[in-house]
């Protein structure tokens, strides 16, 4: 099974599985953020949902202090961001061909010293599952009230294909 990993309804309704995967993708609502994270892939790894065969992607939205509004973009390595902005040095690599960076957080990210893009789930996601693959769309520039307004439909598209290109 390929699991599709992501925070929230917004998201969720932007994902378009091609009718050839249907039977072979599930998409899995966690909630915002580390302790929703956790808590749902807890619950789903004591009910034995997973097998050693499964693979794993998460895509949704990020903020970024380096990529315009839209951008769409395959994450190569994700960091735990903590609230004084240090970076705890052991993150993930997800996608050698990529140069993008993922710096997880447990608030909304408004400022940084680091530049990329920032998130709320990916670390966590990473350290239960090393192999994940991400793709982000850019909805925000760091900014909330930006996010809440952002129409980035036409990413989406992007992300899909490239998520897809990941599965299959």
């Amino acid at each position: 099974m390929n699991y599709i990993l992501i925070a929230d309804k917004q998201e969720a309704k932007n994902i378009k599985i091609p009718k050839e995967l249907k039977n072979d993708v599930k998409i899995v609502l966690l909630g915002w953020g580390e302790t929703a994270t956790i808590k749902t892939l807890s619950k789903m790894l004591l009910n034995g949902e997973f097998s050693k065969n499964d693979k794993f992607f998460n895509v949704g939205y990020v903020g970024s202090n380096e990529f315009p509004i839209g951008t769409v973009v395959k994450i190569g390595q994700v960091f735990k961001e903590n609230p004084s902005h240090t970076v705890q040095e052991d993150g993930f690599v997800l996608d050698k061909k990529s140069n993008v960076n993922c710096y997880s957080s447990i608030n909304f990210v408004e400022q940084t010293k680091h530049v990329g893009v920032f998130d709320m789930e990916l670390y966590t996601l990473a350290t239960f599952f090393p192999k994940i693959k991400s793709v982000k769309v850019v909805s925000d520039n760091l900014d909330y009230h930006e996010y809440k307004q952002v129409d980035t439909k036409k990413s989406w598209d992007e992300a899909n294909k490239i998520l897809f290109n990941y599965i299959k």
